[in-house]
């Protein structure tokens, strides 16, 4: 039960059958997000997890349903946004990545062929990379190959992605891909003439320790005639 004053409902999606609503609960402050299951038929209510914090609970979407009633969950308790594979009853089965970075969005679950595609921040904290894993955690890839931002789609019998690249000097590039992350085909090369006709400056990627020493990620960009005694 909650008090009427504390509830915000922040997310609501069904279960894998259809037949109970799945909805999410937090705290005004956001310190601690409830996961519950409500029957269609008797309305009863069953919390089947509960994130906490110190700091703020992020909303990092519904679960994503298996066959078998399982599911998936996205979680920030270890510092690091990551998946989890829990039982419907909230039993977890295992952490399914981990690591000092984050996976940002699930892009695909081919439960048939073992995998889950997503992108995250494995080789940069500041780019975003293609990359899928075996259901149990083993076997992570990265997918994508160029640095830079990458952003997928999958065709849904998983046999193909477009990949949408682009990087600090070059505008975005969308090719073809098989599953195993070969290229197969440049759709749009998007080729900027005008990038060659102006002289611009390189960006320069450093970092830098906060009080705390914590590495913080900045660019510097120079005037095009910057001249270093002045």
């Amino acid at each position: 039960h909650y008090a009427p004053n504390q509830l915000l409902v922040v997310d609501v999606d069904w279960s894998s059958d259809s037949q109970d609503v799945v909805f999410q609960v937090q705290d005004r402050e956001q310190t601690w997000l409830d996961l519950n299951i409500a029957s269609v038929d008797t309305g009863q209510v069953t919390r089947v997890l509960r994130e906490e914090t110190e700091a703020w609970v992020n909303v990092n979407g519904p679960p994503t349903w298996l066959e078998d009633g399982s599911f998936f969950w996205f979680s920030e308790r270890s510092g690091w946004k990551h998946l989890y594979h829990y039982r419907q009853d909230g039993t977890l089965i295992r952490q399914v990545t981990d690591g000092k970075w984050e996976m940002r969005q699930l892009l695909g679950l081919d439960e048939q062929g073992g995998w889950l595609y997503f992108s995250g921040t494995e080789r940069s904290h500041i780019g975003n990379d293609i990359y899928r894993v075996r259901l149990d955690g083993s076997e992570l890839t990265r997918l994508s190959v160029a640095r830079g931002t990458h952003r997928a789609q999958f065709s849904p019998s998983f046999t193909h992605y477009v990949d949408t690249w682009s990087d600090i000097v070059t505008p975005s590039q969308v090719r073809l891909h098989t599953i195993d992350g070969a290229e197969t085909r440049v759709i749009d090369a998007n080729a900027v003439s005008a990038l060659g006709e102006f002289r611009l400056s390189q960006p320069e990627f450093l970092q830098l320790p906060n009080r705390d020493n914590f590495v913080m990620e900045a660019m510097m960009i120079r005037p095009p005639d910057f001249d270093p005694s002045k």
